[in-house]
């Protein structure tokens, strides 16, 4: 559903009730470019679900005082759609265009550098804690880690069983592992991106001139899509990342990340390692794979029980 105009001037009547809309354009994924009437730029978000926008909304406040990470400051937000029928979020303007759209014109020495600034940025978000486990926004969440994750193996195993992607024998061995394995270290829960991913992240060349150098070079310059934010471990951001940057291209961007990440934190457990990884691995794959049959993308389904059966293969050798 793309907005009409009308539309958009009635979120900036709602948010802004002194000022109007002078201009608004459709970008990709649910994004909307504004300029008001006094010139001022911000950025409409429109949701799949409330949940989305409660948590987008949610982690924007818990890192409203993070003010010199490039993170748009919330400036109203409508949840349930109730003024034009969608759920939304309107924040502040971000520069930049996402780096999948940028991606040819970015070298691997860059996208090394793009990798550590987001390895550095998204461990500046992790200190930042939460009250419980699970999505933010959401009653019910967890208090250790080990009940979440337990929580969400379970879940995802009976919707794979019920949907017949697996069958009872590997629903119990998968189950049991985790029942049995899965003894997190961390007792704190960080706050969580969860969706980082190229199309999220904007990046932007900043000139020689303000850098003291011959050349221009590239900068994160923005991270959107909180949709998926939730108060978990470092481990699931890695995962999830690696996961939506694992095209061969983007491998200086996950190189940069990881070792960006793992020089600004000594606990072990929270660093980019794989043996560290592979539960969440595990996981994320179930999820994937649920994700993949229910929009009927067979050939993504198939790859994903393959990376779930490798993956048990390897935990139990």
């Amino acid at each position: 559903m793309t907005l009409t105009t009308t539309q958009l001037e009635a979120i900036v009547a709602r948010a802004l009730p002194d000022e109007r809309l002078r201009a608004g354009d459709a970008l990709p994924h649910g994004r909307y470019a504004l300029v008001l009437a006094g010139g001022e730029r911000l950025s409409l978000q429109v949701y799949a679900t409330p949940a989305a926008a409660e948590a987008a909304a949610a982690a924007l406040r818990l890192l409203r005082g993070e003010v010199d990470l490039p993170i748009a400051q919330l400036r109203a937000s409508d949840p349930e759609g109730a003024t034009v029928g969608v759920p939304y979020l309107l924040t502040s303007a971000l520069d930049g265009d996402p780096l999948d759209q940028l991606l040819p014109r970015i070298g691997d020495e860059a996208l090394y550098a793009l990798g550590r600034q987001l390895g550095a940025l998204a461990a500046r978000v992790h200190r930042l804690a939460c009250p419980a486990y699970g999505p933010l926004g959401t009653p019910g969440t967890s208090t250790t880690e080990r009940e979440y994750v337990l929580g969400a193996v379970a879940q995802a195993s009976r919707h794979a069983g019920t949907l017949g992607m697996l069958d009872r024998r590997t629903i119990d061995e998968l189950t049991a592992w985790f029942d049995q394995h899965f003894a997190p270290a961390g007792r704190q829960a960080a706050l969580v991106h969860g969706g980082l991913a190229p199309h999220h992240l904007l990046v932007r060349m900043v000139a020689a001139s303000s850098e003291g150098s011959r050349r221009g070079s590239w900068r994160l310059s923005g991270v959107l899509g909180w949709g998926q934010a939730c108060g978990w471990c470092p481990a699931w951001e890695h995962v999830t990342l690696l996961d939506a940057a694992g095209d061969p291209r983007y491998f200086g961007l996950r190189v940069g990340y990881g070792n960006s990440y793992d020089e600004l934190t000594s606990r072990t457990y929270e660093q980019v390692r794989e043996h560290l990884l592979a539960p969440y691995r595990l996981l994320l794959a179930i999820q994937r794979m649920h994700g993949a049959y229910t929009t009927g993308d067979i050939a993504e389904y198939e790859r994903r029980r393959s990376m779930l059966c490798g993956l048990m293969e390897f935990l139990d050798a």
